[in-house]
């Protein structure tokens, strides 16, 4: 439905800053309705009982007494949009309630008057996509609203589908008494509240209100929700809304203490020409994409912090509703989660906060006087023989003052930096991410990583990364290795003999369990492979198109894996996958039990129970090949490297576990 509702924003920004007088909402919601027919049996009853108030879901937590209070927790909020309209029936108290259970910040809610001046709350500015009546909301009267049953069309896959079978409809039959209600809650909490009800049962939660339709309908409604919010005193701790301009001014008119959140044009113009925000508005509500348009870029958002200019998401996209998703945008600088699955926006915004309670420590290159440095650079190494270059690419957030995260990304076997760079992908997912990437190479007539704990190439990336900490403003509690094929074993040896500098490791297509293994601390790991993988078996040793790579001088191909000296490849190798991962389960402490989570139809993710800082994961691909997980580079080399699977991406997952494990003290 939000999708609906931006249209106009997106028409605004193709067109720069134009009013608009469609209706709308700032980020919150949108006006809409199914038009279709109702049957005999969709006829809600008149019976119903008067409104009472219920047991249910008392407010635990201390929650901000002002929105200021609010936007310096510290910390990213969530906002139960709807009430969390795809996880219960939207815009009812019982939605509302189980949001409050789950540990939202905030509620998010519609309003506008009935025919008989009502405020209610609504997500549409009428009843029939979500109840079994038809019309708009201000040509009923309050009760005739609330003899409506607001979850007639909820079903567990879909909020407002009505196409589904009777039974597929969970609450349909509470409101008009035909169902008992889950425990706790009552009849009337399936129904369409009024804002007063609502304030009255949830009174500290903060509120964030759109204010529904455009013109004198929508300034009454102001004038209500005004007098409301006064005498209940919620004028400090509530957001008011609206996607109209003219309605946010004559609110921040009218009442000038109270917080507003810009309009469509003044969003527009902020996004477009940087015109500032007016005074009074300064929380930022918007969508990451529509139609391909990127609302939410990585320049916007470090603009947004420069200008303390905080930005709650709402997703228009069902994809974007889930924990995955969740972790994406807090990664990315997002302040607030205005979204459909309460619970996991709140275990998203706890993992990032347990994440962050790991102070940053500044490297030796943020207290040194730079000249500006460019997005994307190549820079040497030379450590005795060895001399190299690396790629380095900078996120848009990078200003060398504020330490970021670093990855250090590893090529695979005669896979040059440059071509791996495209493979991975983690230069350009830095960006969103705020993270800076570097990709090394060692000058070689095959590029290539020698993999012993004493060998030389570790000793390089030793003086990589001392060269990248002076040099560059780093977190150097936040550095990270990843590696495919070849680079993925360098990671494993990384992780055995650099644990004070690395804090996690992320492998794919080569994790390595090196003999005589002993990091200094439990060392994170999360690993990908695919079971028809015909370089590095998933059975353990080495597959047969290994024979065909060149070897490291160049002059003819390996023949069989035993022909590769020790330096570079260990022993080891006849392990399985799932054994190799076990081994670094075993060194992190982690308990030999598994869960195994089938997270697509060819991907299933094993855990181990670990303590937090010795997560270790394995991704098993079934039928891939040697590639990388979600990355269309080698999708049409299939007859070489075998089958890419899209069905995750091994960038994504990876970088949200980075985020999970800091290098903390020990």
């Amino acid at each position: 439905m939000r999708r609906l509702a931006f249209a106009a924003l997106v028409a605004s920004l193709l067109t720069a800053c134009s009013n608009s007088s469609t209706n709308g909402s700032t980020g919150l919601s949108t006006t809409s309705s199914s038009g279709t027919s109702t049957s005999a049996d969709s006829t809600a009853t008149t019976s119903v009982p008067t409104i009472e108030p219920t047991t249910t879901a008392v407010p635990a937590p201390r929650y901000a007494a002002t929105i200021d209070a609010l936007l310096h927790l510290g910390r990213p909020i969530v906002l139960a949009h709807t009430g969390g309209e795809d996880n219960f029936p939207g815009s009812t108290m019982y939605a509302y309630g189980e949001s409050v259970k789950a540990g939202v910040d905030m509620l998010d809610l519609n309003v506008m008057q009935s025919k008989d001046g009502v405020l209610m709350v609504q997500h549409d500015n009428s009843v029939d996509r979500t109840t079994g009546g038809t019309g708009k909301v201000g040509d009923l009267t309050k009760d005739q609203l609330q003899a409506l049953d607001n979850a007639y069309w909820f079903a567990a896959d879909c909020g407002d589908c009505h196409d589904r079978p009777g039974s597929a409809y969970l609450y349909r039959g509470i409101r008009t008494g035909a169902k008992p209600p889950p425990a706790g809650y009552t009849a009337d909490d399936f129904t369409i509240p009024t804002l007063t009800q609502l304030i009255e049962r949830f009174p500290d939660i903060p509120l964030n209100i759109e204010i529904e339709g455009s013109g004198a309908p929508a300034r009454a409604a102001a004038d209500a929700l005004l007098e409301v919010l006064r005498q209940s005193h919620r004028d400090k701790s509530s957001v008011v809304a609206s996607f109209q301009d003219d309605i946010v001014a004559y609110i921040h008119g009218l009442a000038p203490d109270i917080e507003v959140s810009p309009g469509i044009a003044v969003m527009t113009a902020y996004v477009l020409q940087r015109t500032p925000i007016p005074d009074g508005m300064r929380i930022l509500q918007l969508p990451p994409t529509f139609q391909g348009i990127d609302v939410i870029t990585p320049a916007l958002v470090a603009r947004t912090i420069k200008d303390g200019l905080p930005i709650w998401v709402w997703p228009n996209d069902r994809a974007l509703e889930n924990l995955a998703a969740y972790r994406t945008f807090l990664g990315e600088g997002i302040a607030g989660l205005n979204i459909n699955f309460p619970a996991q926006g709140v275990q998203a915004v706890k993992e990032h906060s347990q994440a962050a309670a790991v102070p940053t420590t500044a490297s030796g290159g943020c207290s040194a006087s730079h000249a500006a440095i460019a997005a994307d650079t190549t820079g040497r190494v030379t450590l005795g023989a060895d001399t190299g270059s690396f790629l380095q690419h900078l996120p848009a957030a990078y200003d060398g003052n504020t330490p970021l995260p670093l990855v250090i990304d590893l090529h695979g076997w005669s896979e040059p930096a440059a071509f791996h760079k495209v493979v991975s992908r983690l230069a350009s997912y830095g960006d969103a991410q705020r993270f800076v990437t570097i990709t090394p190479e060692i000058a070689r007539k095959v590029p290539f990583w020698k993999t012993t704990f004493d060998g030389s190439d570790v000793r390089w990336i030793g003086a990589l990364l001392d060269t990248a900490e002076s040099s560059l403003c780093l977190d150097t509690n936040r550095v990270y290795v990843t590696g495919f094929s070849n680079g993925g074993m360098l990671s494993s040896t990384l992780a055995c003999v650099l644990a004070g500098r690395v804090a996690a490791i992320a492998a794919v297509a080569g994790l390595r369990d090196p003999t005589g293994c002993a990091p200094s601390r439990p060392v994170p790991v999360i690993t990908f492979h695919g079971t028809e993988d015909p370089y590095l078996a998933y059975t353990g040793g080495i597959g047969p198109a290994a024979r065909n790579l060149p070897t490291p001088d160049g002059s003819g191909t390996i023949g069989s894996g035993a022909a590769l000296p020790n330096d570079i490849i260990a022993p080891e190798t006849t392990k399985t996958v799932p054994d190799i991962a076990a081994a670094w389960a075993t060194r992190n402490g982690c308990a030999s039990d598994t869960t195994d989570e089938q997270v697509a139809a060819d991907v299933t993710a094993r855990h181990w129970q670990c303590p937090d800082n010795g997560e270790t994961v394995l991704y098993t691909v079934s039928g891939g090949g040697h590639t990388w997980p979600g990355s269309p580079a080698l999708v049409s080399v299939a007859t070489l490297v075998g089958r890419t699977t899209m069905s995750i991406d091994a960038t994504e997952l990876m970088w949200q576990f980075f985020l999970r494990h800091p290098l903390a003290a020990t």
